[in-house]
């Protein structure tokens, strides 16, 4: 698996496994990073910073991961955007403390809970359950061609 090509390339297409781990590959990165920005940097204004930051440099691979496994369901790439852009707002919500506190969350905290847990079950049925087009289609071939 070329690993520059998964994450930075949103030609082609990719097949259920690819995405499963590039989603695991980004969300393991996600946590240390944010874990390790908690440790050393505390949750003040410069560790909220540095966790939105963070959000933003993954959002790019997220979205190339994620548009060629819609590609592969004979999908634009852009249909990412239509969950990966709420879920990012939701976010940046969190981060300025918009949506209350985890015990007690706002109607702004529970409208972002159900924006994320619906993207959520979108994406991992969608791009993590359902076969992708067999043979060629608008996007490229078949990923699973070679490896039959």
């Amino acid at each position: 698996m070329d690993l520059q090509d998964l994450f930075a390339s949103f030609d082609g297409r990719i097949n259920r496994a690819k995405w499963w781990a590039g989603i695991v590959i980004l969300t393991i990165a996600s946590m240390l990073l944010g874990f390790l920005i908690g440790v050393i940097f505390g949750v003040g204004t410069f560790g909220t910073i540095l966790v939105m930051l963070v959000t933003l440099v993954l959002f790019y691979p997220t979205y190339a991961v994620c548009a060629k496994r819609f590609q592969d369901r004979d999908k634009p790439g852009r249909t990412a955007l239509y969950g990966l852009v709420p879920m990012l707002i939701a976010s940046f919500f969190q981060a300025f403390g918009w949506t209350g506190t985890p015990q007690e969350p706002n109607a702004i905290g529970w409208l972002c809970t159900l924006i994320n847990v619906g993207v959520l079950l979108w994406f991992v049925i969608e791009l993590g359950m359902l076969k992708g087009t067999p043979g060629p289609n608008h996007y490229g071939g078949d990923p699973l061609a070679a490896i039959n």
